[in-house]
C-alpha cells in the first residue's frame, strides 16, 4: 500500500503544469494570409533564435513558410518536406539545411520548432518537439544532419552567412503561406536562448515571456500585437485570432 502511495505521489509531482495559451493566430494559403513586420528583424552574424509552436492543418507536401522575407540578404525560413528545413539568404548567397528523420513533421499536430546560432562561434542548429498530452514535457529533438555550413557535426554547423535585411513576414515565403496555425512564436536576436550543441531541449510550458533581445513576440491574444513593443504589425488579408492551442 505503501509502495502504492509513493507511486501515485512521485507521479503527480513528475506531472507538468502548463500554464493556458491566451491563443493562436491562424493563417490560410488560400486567402494568402500573413503578417508584416516594421522595421522587422535584421539577424546579422550574431547569435540569434526563431521558436514557436506551428500548427500544419494541410500538409507538407510543398514548402511551407513560417518566418521569411522580401528584402535583399534576409533569412527565409521554410520547410522542404516533411523532414527538412532551408534556411535561405533572399537575393542569393547561401542556404543552409537541417534535416530530421522521416515524417517529423506532421499533420495536425501542434509542434515547437526552433532555429539558434550560438553567440561567437556562430553554431547553429534546429529542433522539432511534438505535443502529445498535459501531463509530460515537450522533448524537442536536434536534427540528425545539416548541410550548406561549415564544420558540420551531425545535425549542428557553423553559419557565418551576415543576414544584413531584415525579416519581415510572418506566415509566408517567397514560395508560398502557412497553412494552419501558430502562437507563443518568438525572435531574439543578439544572443542565442539555447545552447546549438545540446542534442535535445524542452519546450516552454507557459507563455513566452519577452527578453533583453527579444525583437518579436507573438502569444495569440490579439493578431497585430508584438509583446516585444519592438514590431508595427500589419495583417494582411484576415489573419485571424483564435483559441486553438497547444495547451
Amino acid at each position: 500500500m505503501a509502495g502504492a502511495m509513493m507511486a501515485m505521489m512521485n507521479n503527480v509531482a513528475s506531472s507538468v503544469v502548463y500554464t493556458p495559451l491566451a491563443g493562436s493566430l491562424q493563417f490560410d494559403p488560400a486567402g494568402a494570409r500573413y503578417l508584416s513586420l516594421s522595421p522587422g528583424t535584421t539577424l546579422g552574424t550574431s547569435a540569434y533564435t526563431i521558436e514557436g509552436w506551428f500548427y500544419n492543418n494541410v500538409d507538407y507536401t510543398a514548402q511551407r513558410g513560417l518566418v521569411a522575407t522580401d528584402q535583399f540578404n534576409a533569412l527565409s525560413l521554410f520547410n522542404n518536406d516533411a523532414q527538412s528545413f532551408t534556411l535561405d539568404r533572399y537575393g542569393g548567397g547561401g542556404a543552409r539545411t537541417y534535416t530530421f528523420p522521416s515524417n517529423t513533421l506532421q499533420v495536425n499536430q501542434w509542434q515547437y520548432i526552433i532555429l539558434n546560432r550560438n553567440a561567437g562561434t556562430q553554431v547553429e542548429t534546429m529542433w522539432v518537439g511534438t505535443f502529445v498530452n498535459t501531463s509530460a514535457y515537450v522533448t524537442c529533438n536536434r536534427a540528425t544532419s545539416a548541410a550548406g555550413g561549415s564544420s558540420v557535426s551531425g545535425g549542428t554547423q557553423v553559419n557565418n552567412l551576415d543576414y544584413s535585411g531584415p525579416c519581415n513576414w510572418i506566415g509566408r515565403f517567397y514560395g508560398g503561406y502557412w497553412p494552419g496555425f501558430i502562437t507563443n512564436l518568438r525572435i531574439t536576436v543578439g544572443s542565442a536562448v539555447y545552447n546549438s550543441t545540446s542534442s535535445t531541449v524542452i519546450a516552454p510550458s507557459a507563455p513566452l515571456t519577452s527578453l533583453a533581445n527579444t525583437q518579436y513576440l507573438m502569444l495569440g491574444a490579439a493578431v497585430t500585437t508584438d509583446t516585444s513593443g519592438t514590431q508595427t504589425v500589419t495583417n494582411n488579408n484576415s489573419v485571424a485570432q483564435t483559441s486553438t492551442v497547444p495547451f
